[in-house]
This record gives structure tokens, C-alpha cells and sequence, in this order.
């Protein structure tokens, strides 16, 4: 299945039962003008409504081949990734998601992808070089960034003084 088709699918599953998502990861970026290699769709959802997403997502063909409380992966119908929104910070993010570029899915604002890029290589050290590239390439690329919401986000991981050193450079 071609990854437009499964995004597709994901969307018509999630927005008939209208659970609230938003495109996040590597097609996320390219949304926002940068552009690298990914193979799957990370979507971010509303967390009060994880089961429903995850039956939705079932009954429409994607076989669930990894779960925790945070996460669910798919394969089968393509390889899709979903986030849970349960924190405020990530709630908020759902609310200030919109279609942008053309893109059919409502997608996280660049600000909200640095928030998520710096967590996730916080989480996991082995994607701190991909992400802090990811980050660079936006900072490049969004020339209107709200840089109070990214301070916001780089100050709950102790991370300000990279995303400053990062500024000065570009």
C-alpha cells in the first residue's frame, strides 16, 4: 500500500468517529518544507479516545503489532505509529494542528514538531542526531516561528541553550 493510501485510510477511519489527530514525524516535516527519508506515518491522537482509535484503526485493516500506554504500532494497510495527546502541552497541540501546504491531514505547527523532536531524542539518545538535524532543517526552513512556545518546549527538557546555539549559527 502506497504511504497515501495509508494515510488515507487512517484519516477516513479516525475522522468518521471524530477522533481528533494530527500529523507528526517525518511527514510532518516535509509539510513544513523539509523533506527526508521516512517509511511510516506518525499520527498524534486525543488519548481519551485510545481504544476507539485502536478499534477504528483495526476494523480498517491495520494489524496492531506493538501497544503501551503511549503508543500503538500498526503494519498490515502501512506502517502506522500513534501518539497519544493526554498531556496538556500535547493536547494543545491537537488544538493549534491545521492543513497547511496542502496536505490533506491536519498537521502540528513546526514549533509543536521541535517540542516533540527534542522529547523524543530525550526519551531515547539513539535518535538525538536525526532529531537535533530535524530541528536545525526547520529552524532554516519556518521563518515565523514562535520562539516563546519553543523556548517553552526546549526549557522542560534543559534544552535552551542548544536550540540558542542552533539560532546563532543559522
Amino acid at each position: 500500500m502506497e504511504i497515501q493510501d495509508t494515510l488515507t485510510l487512517a484519516k477516513s477511519s479516525l475522522e468518521r468517529e471524530g477522533v481528533k489527530f494530527a500529523l507528526i514525524g517525518g511527514f510532518a516535516l516535509a509539510a513544513h518544507g523539509v523533506v527526508r527519508a521516512t517509511q511510516d506515518i506518525d499520527l498524534l491522537v486525543e488519548g481519551g479516545k485510545k481504544e476507539l482509535a485502536k478499534d477504528l484503526l483495526t476494523r480498517a485493516g491495520f494489524k496492531l503489532v506493538f501497544e503501551n500506554p503511549e503508543v500503538l504500532h500498526f503494519s498490515g494497510k502501512g506502517q502506522l505509529d500513534v501518539l497519544f495527546a493526554n498531556r496538556e502541552a500535547t493536547l494543545d497541540m491537537l488544538k493549534r494542528a491545521k492543513s497547511i501546504n496542502n496536505f490533506p491531514v491536519p498537521v502540528v505547527s513546526a514549533e509543536d514538531l521541535i517540542g516533540l523532536k527534542i522529547q523524543a531524542y530525550k526519551n531515547n539518545p539513539d535518535r538525538e542526531f536525526q532529531d537535533k538535524a530535524d530541528i536545525q532543517s526547520l529552524l532554516k526552513q519556518v521563518s515565523n516561528l514562535d520562539f516563546n512556545l519553543v523556548k517553552k518546549y526546549a526549557d522542560m527538557f534543559n534544552e535552551w541553550g542548544f536550540i540558542s546555539d542552533l539560532r546563532k549559527r543559522i
